[in-house]
């Protein structure tokens, strides 16, 4: 690999601009080749340059979130296993830019899905006057399963992909090829009837 590194640097400058992605200066596709070969030293420019930038972007995004220094790391760790399928066709600011947000933007999604798996557990138990279905994770998980069971197919599918997948009605909309006022409809429906059974369990 040294070797390889060290062939890069001594390509000819003439060649490297006439060859260089229009939005990378000379100096910049040299050290994204370097990269490529696995040069640690070319990867550190990149993250030492960049750091700044790419953490401001997520406080942006985020706000004083307590993940950021960790997902810093994860967007430049899948930035590194990406460079291969650069192409220069942005600046590297840009890229890491996409990256940035595509990061967030899982990293939302997973968080407001587990947010909408709370909200579903409190359908299965109204109020702290409610006596517990289960007195432990399995029991509640099959008393969930049992009840999801007793609702119509297409009811409880709705309830799954709102509650469960964090889909939004458009997009369950655009799942089941339903306008979003029968989704909608449905899921008001699968409440009430998780209601009624939940109420009737206790």
């Amino acid at each position: 690999m040294t070797e390889h590194v060290e062939s890069l640097t001594r390509v000819d400058s003439q060649t490297l601009r006439e060859h260089a992605p229009v939005f990378l200066t000379t100096e910049e596709h040299m050290r994204l080749l370097r990269a490529r070969a696995g040069d640690p030293r070319a990867l550190r420019e990149i993250y030492n340059e960049y750091h700044a930038q790419v953490r401001s972007h997520l406080f942006r995004l985020l706000g004083p979130d307590c993940e950021i220094d960790d997902l810093t790391q994860i967007v430049f760790a899948r930035a590194f296993n990406a460079l291969r399928g650069f192409q220069g066709n942005a600046s590297v600011g840009t890229w890491l830019y996409r990256i940035t947000a595509n990061t967030t933007h899982n990293l939302i999604r997973q968080r407001f899905r587990r947010d909408r798996v709370k909200v579903a557990l409190r359908w299965f138990n109204q109020s702290q006057d409610v006596r517990r279905v289960a007195t432990n994770p399995t029991e509640a998980r099959d008393e969930v399963h049992r009840i999801l069971a007793q609702i119509r197919p297409d009811l409880r599918e709705v309830f799954v992909l709102y509650h469960y997948e964090g889909l939004t009605l458009q997009e369950i909309s655009e799942v089941l090829d339903k306008p979003v006022s029968t989704i909608g409809d449905r899921l008001t429906r699968a409440r009430k009837h998780i209601r009624d059974l939940v109420a009737a369990s206790v």
